[in-house]
């Protein structure tokens, strides 16, 4: 129980950190968890894999956003900045610790992803220079729209990396 809670807390800070300073901030952020990943939550090889998918399922999903509109970044490329490739990487971390047990359960996981992820992009929008391109209600609904798409496609993976053990 004690490592899904510093799992937890791994993601929430490194979370804060990232969305507050930037990039370089939230590199070191991601080197810091995967060094603290590596030495206290057991990795096994088929581990890499999985965090190589998710941070490219969310690579892919936030530059479609981006070529859509619904996400605005200041370079004016529709690519997401480094700060959210790390974003995704410390969320890869908790889908095999802290996000598990809801894992187990389709529905909560899928829930926890339409609101949890929807409501992380509203505070990193008020936090960061991204903005949303379409205004906060049409952005916040094509958000949980895209999160329950990547969370049907992050319980997939999830599914094939647990009967892989």
């Amino acid at each position: 129980m004690v490592r899904l809670v510093v799992n937890a807390v791994i993601f929430q800070s490194g979370w804060v950190l990232s969305v507050l300073f930037g990039n370089l901030t939230a590199l070191a952020c991601g080197l810091v968890a995967a060094l603290l990943y590596a030495r206290y939550f057991n990795p096994t090889a088929r581990d890499a894999p999985l965090f190589a998918a998710v941070v490219t399922l969310g690579f892919a999903g936030d530059s479609l956003l981006g070529l859509a509109g619904v996400l605005v970044h200041p370079s004016g490329l529709p690519f997401p900045p480094p700060w959210m490739m790390v974003l995704w990487l410390l969320f890869a971390m908790t889908l095999p610790w802290s996000l598990r047990p809801l894992t187990r359960h389709g529905g909560a996981f899928l829930a926890l992803c339409m609101v949890g992820g929807t409501l992380s992009y509203v505070a990193g929008e008020r936090l960061t220079t991204v903005d949303f391109g379409y205004g906060m209600a049409l952005t916040a609904g094509v958000l949980a729209i895209a999160w329950l798409a990547h969370g049907a496609i992050l319980l997939a993976m999830v599914r094939r990396w647990e009967r892989a053990a």
